[in-house]
Parts: structure tokens; C-alpha cells; sequence
């Protein structure tokens, strides 16, 4: 059964355990036949049912798959989601300081109503360019803001008293 796993597979198999911390010896294989058209076996080449996930299987074209179960599948997806969410408000904070704010957290609410808003008419997260977003809402809302040019005017003011 050894022989039925090539190298370049175990080098795959090895080397995303490596990854993930797994070690060969807890490594799960399985070798995929395919029987008939409506049945493939799975062989157990490595591991036991206790083993670290992901479990690897191997088919007949060398080609490497991964089982998980379904609890760690949820929680990956879960923790890609928690990802993306502080992804796109890091995104959305660093596009309020760049505008200069007088209150981050004022522009903040004005920005995530208007986020809503355009979620509830169907438009994704990831397709809103928070930059427009927030220069949108210092043309609307410029008190929310500080006036750069104005600070400038008082400065050079000052400066010939």
C-alpha cells in the first residue's frame, strides 16, 4: 500500500503538516481507488480516526485532497468572516484618520449608517471603495471634519502678528 502513495504527494502531504504543525507520524492518508462508476474505496495508508485534521486522501491521479470535519470546517469559516470584518474596518479606519476627523467616533456612526444603507440596497462590502465613502461623507458633513485650509489660514495669520 506504501507504494500507491508517490513522492510528490507525500512531499505535499509533509509539507502542509509541516504548516499546521502535524507530525508525519500523525499524519491520516488515505489512498481513493475508483471501483466502478457509482463507488471509489478509500484505503487507510497512515493515521487513525483520532488524528490531527486534516486528513489527506490521495487519488489514483497523485492528486491530494483534505477531509475536515464538519465542526472544524464551521469554525473556519467563522474565523475567515471575523477576518474579513476587521479587514474592512481597519480599511474604514484608516480612510476616516486620512480625511482627518474632529470626532473619529462621530464619523465613524455616519460612515457605518451609510454602510448600511448601501448594504441594504444590495450592494456588498467588499464593493464599497471606503475612500469615496468617506470623502462622500466630508463634502456632505464637513463640520465632522477639520478644515485643513482654514487651520492653514490661521497659522499664516498668526504668523504676521
Amino acid at each position: 500500500m506504501n507504494s500507491l502513495i508517490k513522492k510528490r504527494s507525500q512531499e505535499i502531504i509533509d509539507e502542509l503538516s509541516a504548516h499546521l504543525g502535524i507530525e508525519k507520524h500523525n499524519q491520516t492518508i488515505f489512498y481513493l481507488t475508483h471501483i466502478n462508476e457509482k463507488e471509489k474505496k478509500l484505503h487507510l495508508k497512515n493515521g487513525h480516526e483520532l488524528a490531527p485534521e486534516p486528513w489527506f486522501i490521495v487519488d489514483e491521479n497523485d492528486d491530494v485532497k483534505t477531509m475536515f470535519s464538519v465542526k472544524t470546517l464551521v469554525e473556519f469559516l467563522q474565523n475567515a468572516k471575523d477576518l474579513q470584518k476587521n479587514n474592512f474596518e481597519l480599511k474604514l479606519e484608516k480612510a476616516i484618520y486620512q480625511q482627518i476627523p474632529i470626532d473619529f467616533n462621530d464619523v465613524w456612526i455616519v460612515a457605518m449608517d451609510e454602510i448600511k444603507h448601501q448594504v441594504a440596497k444590495g450592494v456588498k462590502e467588499v464593493n464599497i471603495n471606503l475612500d469615496q465613502l468617506i470623502s462622500n461623507i466630508h463634502t456632505k458633513h464637513p463640520n465632522l471634519f477639520i478644515d485643513m485650509k482654514e487651520v492653514m489660514q490661521k497659522v499664516k495669520t498668526n504668523e504676521r502678528l
